[in-house]
């Protein structure tokens, strides 16, 4: 949303009529929150390169709120819990260094006291696991990378990796541990003949349902996977992102935050402790926060001919998301 307009400007009807005017907004202007793919071309597109921008730039920034956090830290200790949540190995990277030593050394260092506060902004709840050795080789590509802790956790188990982005800052975030990385929004993969079906396991996580049409977006990270290779899609679920708390208060930043200043301290004054910053600006800030129901992110899957499809949390108590994850045939021909 653009800054608001001086008092003089204000004033000013020419200068009004010259201020860009924003899409329909399908959650304000339409009360649609759960996405239907009847909904499909209904929407405009927004400058998807702003949308996360900021709080990547926070992030690098070391912005209380914005590091130590698992939703964007990249330090190995972090990287290797996301490790432990996709496979079920702990302290993976650590025991590579330290081998018999690492129990000693994790109390030594204070990483055994750090494990609950590595936990502010949530844990995954995510069965079945992936085999240790299931990424060590293969070609990956981080659909919408942010600020690349997946990229470095694929990397640390042995993947080859590509990360494309819109977010400058994110970029360069993960530029300091990846030199495969493209400026590529999800939409500009139809024109990218380079990234079709060229991949052995594709990450899209937390961006399709924050664009004007999740289920073009979908379909164009699924055509980056090649045949024999697998998908994996974290969306928001109807739960509580769709809560009324949720839509009030994304209805307040929307409407009443005007600088992002304003929009940043909001964000502070609703989340659980300061710490957590990043999960609510994560949520409030985007144009789009459509919530996906299982059954469309199944059909989506298979449409694009992914088999064995499967809801990697389906016991996670109070879950806002979904993970899926499915597989394209080795004989696949589309």
């Amino acid at each position: 949303m653009t800054a608001a307009p001086s008092s003089s400007a204000a004033q000013s009807p020419a200068a009004l009529s010259s201020a860009p005017a924003l899409p329909r907004n399908p959650h304000f202007d339409d009360h649609r929150v759960v996405w239907s793919d009847a909904y499909s071309g209904q929407y405009a597109p927004v400058a998807y390169d702003r949308q996360f921008d900021d709080q990547w730039r926070l992030f690098l920034e070391g912005r209380e709120g914005f590091r130590d956090h698992t939703g964007v830290e990249t330090s190995d200790e972090y990287i290797d819990d996301r490790i432990a949540e996709l496979t079920g190995v702990r302290d993976h990277l650590w025991r590579k260094e330290w081998g018999v030593f690492a129990p000693l050394m994790a109390r030594v260092t204070g990483r055994s006291a750090r494990a609950a506060r590595r936990g502010v902004g949530g844990r995954l709840w995510l069965e079945p696991k992936f085999p240790i050795d299931f990424l060590a080789g293969k070609r990956c590509l981080d659909a919408g990378c942010g600020a690349g802790r997946w990229t470095k956790t694929m990397k640390s188990l042995g993947a080859r990796v590509k990360s494309i982005d819109v977010s400058r800052h994110g970029l360069a975030s993960t530029r300091r541990f990846n030199d495969d990385v493209e400026e590529c929004s999800l939409f500009d993969i139809p024109a990218r003949p380079a990234l079709h079906r060229a991949f052995d396991f594709t990450l899209c996580w937390g961006v399709v349902m924050c664009t004007h049409d999740p289920r073009a977006a979908f379909d164009a990270v699924a055509s980056t996977v090649r045949p024999g290779g697998s998908l994996y899609l974290m969306v928001y679920a109807p739960t509580y992102h769709s809560s009324a708390q949720v839509l009030e208060w994304r209805a307040r930043y929307h409407r009443e935050c005007r600088t992002f200043e304003e929009k940043l301290a909001f964000a502070y004054s609703v989340a659980d402790s300061p710490e957590n910053a990043i999960n609510l600006l994560d949520m409030l800030n985007t144009f789009y926060n459509w919530t996906i129901p299982e059954e469309v992110c199944r059909g989506w899957f298979e449409a694009n001919g992914f088999r064995d499809i499967t809801l990697l949390n389906r016991d996670e108590p109070n879950a806002c998301g979904l993970h899926m994850v499915g597989t394209r045939p080795a004989d696949a021909t589309r």
